[in-house]
C-alpha cells in the first residue's frame, strides 16, 4: 500500500455497493488530502442498434441520467476537492485504462457487485477486470 494517494477514482453505478465504495473513497481522500474523481461510465457497448431511436439520442439520454445520478451522489458529500466525471464507452476499459491515465489515478474504489449473475458470466465482472488489469491499487467494497 502506498504511503499517500493523490488522485482517487470512485466508480458509481447506482448500486448500494458503489455508494459504500464512494463513502470510503471520500474518507480516504480526506486522510490523504487527495483529489477525488467520482465517475459514471455510460456503457455504449449494449446500446440497442435495432431501435427506432437513433443511437446518438439514446447515448445523450443515458448521459443525462448518468449526470443526474452523479449529482445525487455528490450532493451529500462534504469534501472540497472532488470532481464529477462522465464518459461513454466500455466501463472496463474506461475505469481500468482511460480514466486512470487521464487523471493520473493512483487508487480506484469500486463496489464488489453491480451486474446480474447471467450478464456477469457472459461478459465478465467489471470489478474483476479492473482488479486484474488496473495500473494502480484497487479497493473493492462490499
Amino acid at each position: 500500500m502506498k504511503e499517500r494517494y493523490y488522485n482517487i477514482l470512485a466508480a458509481v453505478d447506482g448500486s448500494p455497493q458503489a455508494h459504500q465504495a464512494l463513502m470510503e473513497a471520500v474518507e480516504t481522500a480526506r486522510r490523504n488530502n487527495a483529489r477525488l474523481y467520482i465517475a459514471q461510465v455510460v456503457n455504449s457497448s449494449g446500446m440497442l442498434v435495432n431501435s427506432a431511436t437513433p443511437v446518438s439520442q439514446i447515448i445523450e439520454e443515458e448521459k443525462k441520467a448518468a449526470i443526474k445520478l452523479l449529482e445525487e451522489e455528490v450532493a451529500g458529500i462534504d469534501y472540497y476537492n472532488k470532481q464529477m466525471v462522465t464518459c461513454v464507452g466500455n466501463p472496463k476499459k474506461a475505469l481500468c485504462f482511460d480514466l486512470p491515465e487521464t487523471y493520473k489515478i493512483d487508487l480506484i474504489y469500486m463496489g464488489a457487485t453491480g451486474k446480474g449473475a447471467i450478464e456477469r458470466r457472459l461478459v465478465g465482472s467489471t470489478t474483476d477486470y479492473v482488479v486484474n488489469n488496473a495500473p494502480c491499487n484497487v479497493m473493492v467494497v462490499k
